[in-house]
């Protein structure tokens, strides 16, 4: 087998023959729900979606638009059912699999699916970084160390090789689950403190306060 350097070399003096980009941007809202917009763009496509989540990262808002396709049919129909994904839960199992049941194949647009199916898993990984930002300068996880918590994690376990149970290790996850423990005490107090409460203090090293 070549390495990808030598396959990719292969393309040297070609020229392209199709070319495909999808980009998907996550935005957290003053809400505290979540906005993606995914964007397709190829030799015969130029189409836009817009997925609305409410904090629990279900489907509350969706619409798309198409600027380019090959097919004037397609432009009206396929985008009139995507208010029927409303209440799908994009981080739940089988999200994708009631994608498909509520627009069924011949009635939607192969595009929009793979422009959904991107979007949630951008959605997927996003996610965790939204939520990870309140933790900045808080909380300090390794690699390792965040790796072990998606390992634990119901939605991530075994989604890849990366996740996969069998690589779980516990000291690791117990070393995490300390950090994570008193990161929640520092937050306590620095919230306690901006609440005007005296008594608040941050945790010491041995778990007391430090006064």
């Amino acid at each position: 087998m070549r390495s990808f350097e030598e396959l990719k070399g292969l393309a040297k003096h070609h020229k392209q023959g199709f070319g495909r980009i999808v980009k998907c941007e996550m935005y957290k809202l003053e809400t505290g729900k979540v906005l993606a917009l995914t964007g397709m763009h190829d030799d015969y496509h130029d189409m836009n979606l817009a997925v609305l989540l409410d904090d629990s990262y279900r489907i509350e808002e969706i619409a798309g638009r198409m600027d380019r396709i090959p097919y004037p049919c397609c432009e009206i129909g396929p985008l009139e059912r995507l208010s029927t994904l409303a209440g799908v839960g994009v981080l739940e199992r089988g999200g994708l699999k009631k994608i498909k049941e509520r627009i069924p194949r011949n009635l939607g647009c192969t595009h929009v699916y793979e422009m959904i199916e991107s979007t949630f898993r951008a959605i997927f990984v996003g996610s965790y970084n939204l939520v990870d930002r309140k933790w900045e300068g808080v909380l300090d996880l390794d690699m390792e160390e965040n790796r072990q918590l998606g390992i634990r994690s119901p939605i991530l376990a075994d989604t890849c090789y990366a996740f996969h149970r069998d690589s779980a290790d516990g000291e690791v996850l117990k070393n995490a689950l300390r950090k994570i423990e008193e990161a929640k005490q520092t937050m306590e107090a620095i919230e306690a403190v901006k609440e005007g409460r005296a008594e608040s203090v941050a945790p010491g090293r041995d778990g007391g306060p430090v006064r």
